[in-house]
């Protein structure tokens, strides 16, 4: 082997060697391939909010997310962002999924592998107290519905004939209500009676609820994660097992929501 095609040797493993460490990276969404970088709002509480008193991030997908990485070796990272740019994000790789209590739908399903569900979310229609023209999901037609932008909510009320106003926050989103900038919302069960509760004053009801509960999962891109996906599904199901999950819902919400 001559001079030259040693050099040649050496210029192809250095490139192989950095375009691996490169895709680690990429991958992983952050710096260090021990990471898993969740996006996630940062402002829908129970499901990630920050604390009044310490600003630390927190929440029941939070801590889901948390606990998954703990089973996995790996350190969660957080990534707060705008519900509207998470799935875009993931699909990019920015970030390795989204801890945002992601309904699986199947539009959502077309575009991204899901994880097995570690909750299960029911889905109701808010209106003002004084609101007797909205009774059911059907009422909607010809409404006007506030919801974060490119949520299943959103699609709900645009399936249902309303015209949709996006907003990012859930406070906002009810102070649309409340204040008659809009006439409903569609949202999370869970997310509704934690608003009532710090807010019991607001007048605010739920007027119909869908039968059937929605399995809630992380959400990642369709192609080079089947590893990863596999063993959030072991984690999922250890956690499950071993009354971690339940745990931390109890922990949020009184009662458990990681069973169908």
């Amino acid at each position: 082997m001559n001079k030259r095609t040693k050099l040649i040797l050496i210029a192809v493993a250095a490139v192989a060697v950095i375009a691996v460490a490169v895709w680690l990276i990429f991958f992983q969404g952050g710096e260090n391939k021990a990471d898993l970088t969740f996006a996630t709002e940062g402002n829908w509480k129970p499901y990630t909010y920050h604390d009044e008193t310490t600003n630390e991030l927190k929440g029941f997908d939070v801590e889901v997310a948390q606990a998954i990485a703990k089973k996995l070796g790996m350190e969660a990272k957080f990534e707060e962002v705008e519900f509207s740019a998470i799935l875009a994000g993931i699909e990019s790789k920015r970030y390795t999924t989204g801890a945002n209590f992601f309904d699986v739908t199947e539009d959502r399903a077309k575009n991204y592998t899901f994880t097995e569900p570690y909750a299960y979310g029911s889905t109701v229609l808010v209106v003002r107290a004084d609101n007797e023209d909205i009774k059911s999901f059907e009422d909607l037609a010809g409404k006007t519905t506030a919801n974060s932008p490119n949520s299943s909510y959103m699609a709900l009320g645009e399936k249902y004939g309303a015209t949709v106003t996006g907003i990012e926050s859930l406070p906002d989103t009810m102070n649309m209500v409340e204040t008659g900038r809009v006439q409903a919302t569609i949202n999370a069960s869970d997310a509704f009676l934690d608003y009532m509760q710090a807010k019991p004053d607001a007048p605010l009801k739920i007027v119909a609820q869908l039968e059937e509960k929605t399995p809630v999962a992380f959400p990642f891109p369709k192609e080079g994660t089947e590893e990863l996906v596999e063993k959030f599904n072991k984690a999922i199901e250890e956690l499950r097992a071993d009354g971690t999950l339940a745990a931390i819902s109890v922990k949020y919400f009184g009662y458990d929501i990681t069973q169908p």
